[in-house]
C-alpha cells in the first residue's frame, strides 16, 4: 500500500526534529546537521518523485484520450459542438453528428448565463 506523500514529508521532518534536539546532546552539532540534512533531503526527494510520478500519470492518461477535431468556421461558440473523433468516426456535434453542409447552422446556440450567473 502507498503511504500518502505528506505523512513520508511530515514523518521526515520530525525526523530531523528528533535527531536535531537529542542527537546535539549526545553526537554534536556538526554530525546532527548532517544527518538532519541527510533526512530533509530525503523527505523533499521523496515529495519530487511523487509529483513527478503523478504529472507522468497524467501525460499517459492526457496522450491515450481522442483527439480533438478542427473546428469548422460555423461551430465557433456554439454550444452543442462535441469535435472528437471515436474509432476513426468523427463526431461534431450533438445536433448534427457528421456536420452540416452549409456555411451557416441553423441550429446553432451560443452559451447564455443564468441569472445565478452559471453559463447554460
Amino acid at each position: 500500500m502507498k503511504r500518502p506523500v505528506f505523512i513520508s514529508c511530515i514523518s521526515a521532518a520530525a525526523a530531523t526534529i528528533i535527531c536535531g534536539y537529542f542527537g546535539t546532546q549526545y553526537f554534536g552539532r556538526n554530525i546532527m546537521y548532517t544527518i538532519g540534512g541527510a533526512i530533509a533531503g530525503t523527505g523533499i526527494t521523496a515529495f519530487m518523485v511523487d509529483r513527478i510520478t503523478g504529472q507522468n500519470e497524467i501525460d499517459q492518461v492526457m496522450l491515450r484520450r481522442p483527439r480533438p477535431l478542427n473546428r469548422p468556421t460555423s461551430c465557433i461558440g456554439c454550444k452543442y459542438y462535441h469535435g472528437i473523433s471515436y474509432n476513426g468516426s468523427p463526431l461534431i456535434c450533438s445536433v448534427h453528428p457528421e456536420g452540416i453542409e452549409g456555411a451557416k447552422c441553423p441550429d446553432w446556440q451560443g452559451f447564455q448565463l443564468s441569472k445565478e450567473g452559471a453559463i447554460t
